[in-house]
């Protein structure tokens, strides 16, 4: 297998200084303003050369980084900006993978004098369902770092390797602009020299790793895997097969996950529940009928509320039950605008439904049985009919005949025509 991966540096810096060209060279830290109880969150090449480390407190990176453009946490934003990028190399491939996330949150300090920036953000691509040769897996691979510096306008390290793990160590130390390849049989070579915290380790371990002066992958690689396995356990005979490039995963494919979105943007700013309530009734009418044309209910929505001052707002509803139904929607909507009670007016208020299911009618227990009942029993059974006959055509619906005097339970009933 050849893989493919595609490493995003500072992933939530390069999308903020996509959006907004004015921040290009400069120091800028996201993760929130100055005088808030926050951790940094990512930063530029910039801000990290004053010191600013990802998840020191805000307050510390403004002491020693004065100057610097601080900026809210977006995660709406990064998400579509990485599922983007997922989506065009899922264009481009049949099988993707959206990679080594827990590796990003082990080893995204890096070790002191390992040169390790900030974790980004990484996609693997299978190549054997692409490239035949050496020569067309690279024009392959450089063919979609181009797409998605032209399309995304963001800029990934790219490398190509035998397997994940190596695929992945060769994007942290690619230079811009070109495509690492580590030849099958190089594993083991390449890696030697790469530092221990690209492993997927505990803090733990990386601890021990240092008390004990294991500070390459070669260092590692070089002991006996009785010895290893010894000291560390399961853990450290995967960490030992990795430091010698044997990785024997495969990717798992991405799938994008279905999404509504509807979103209004407010000019002037709006200030006034009155405005709220009426554009989001408006958002969540079309979002409903979105929902309705496709047959399908949803159980989550997802309200968020951009203000003039740069900071954000979001609030997850869960439903108890599946809805496409605009007013249960709305309900929520007003219920947590009433409670919020913002005081700064709203640039820009975006609604997203996700976790969609089919339709699914209620089953109700009725002593007479529908077709005997009330008569608005009759007139909702009726309804239900009348939409899966719609949906799924005439002969969906039956009536169950029961065979008292059958000797077989599978001859005891039949399945009849059945009409209110």
């Amino acid at each position: 297998m050849r893989v493919a991966c595609f490493f995003f540096p500072r992933f939530v810096v390069q999308v903020e200084a996509r959006d907004n060209a004015s921040l290009q060279g400069k120091p800028v830290i996201v993760g929130g303003h100055p005088y808030e109880r926050k951790p940094v969150y990512d930063a530029s090449q910039e801000a990290l050369a004053y010191g600013v480390r990802r998840g020191m407190p805000l307050r510390e990176a403004y002491t020693i980084c004065p100057q610097g453009v601080f900026l809210p946490l977006d995660e709406g934003k990064y998400t579509d900006a990485f599922t983007a990028v997922l989506a065009l190399l899922a264009d481009c491939s049949p099988v993707v993978e959206a990679g080594y996330r827990e590796l990003h949150s082990r080893t995204s300090q890096g070790a002191p004098g390992s040169g390790v920036s900030p974790a980004g953000h990484s996609a693997f691509v299978d190549l054997r369902y692409e490239c035949s040769d050496s020569f067309g897996e690279l024009r392959f691979v450089e063919e979609i770092r181009q797409l998605i510096e032209t399309r995304l306008q963001l800029h990934p390290l790219v490398s190509v390797a035998p397997n994940k793990f190596v695929a992945w160590a060769a994007s942290r130390v690619a230079g811009p602009g070109n495509v690492t390849v580590i030849a099958g049989g190089g594993e083991k070579d390449f890696l030697k020299d790469q530092p221990v915290c690209f492993l997927p380790a505990s803090v733990r371990t990386l601890e021990r790793f240092e008390l004990l002066g294991i500070h390459r992958m070669g260092q590692l690689a070089g002991l006996s895997p009785a010895a290893v396995s010894l000291e560390f356990g399961n853990e450290g005979q995967h960490l030992w097969e990795l430091s010698n490039g044997i990785d024997r995963s495969r990717l798992v494919s991405w799938s994008q996950v279905p999404t509504l979105k509807e979103q209004v943007n407010f000019e002037p700013p709006a200030e006034t529940l009155h405005q709220l309530l009426a554009s989001g009734d408006t958002l969540l009418t079309g979002l409903s009928r979105q929902l309705k044309e496709r047959w399908q209910c949803c159980l989550r929505l997802t309200i968020s509320m951009h203000f003039t001052n740069d900071h954000i707002a979001q609030r997850v509803f869960h439903f108890k039950e599946a809805t496409s139904s605009r007013e249960t929607m709305l309900r929520h909507l007003k219920q947590y605008l009433d409670s919020a009670r913002y005081t700064t007016p709203v640039s820009e208020m975006r609604l997203t439904l996700t976790d969609f299911c089919p339709e699914s009618g209620r089953q109700a227990l009725i002593s007479s049985g529908f077709s005997d009942g009330p008569r608005k029993h009759r007139e909702r059974l009726a309804s239900a009919i009348s939409r899966l006959r719609q949906r799924y055509g005439k002969g969906v619906v039956g009536k169950v005949l029961a065979k008292p005097n059958s000797a077989l339970p599978e001859d005891s009933f039949s399945f009849t025509e059945f009409d209110l």
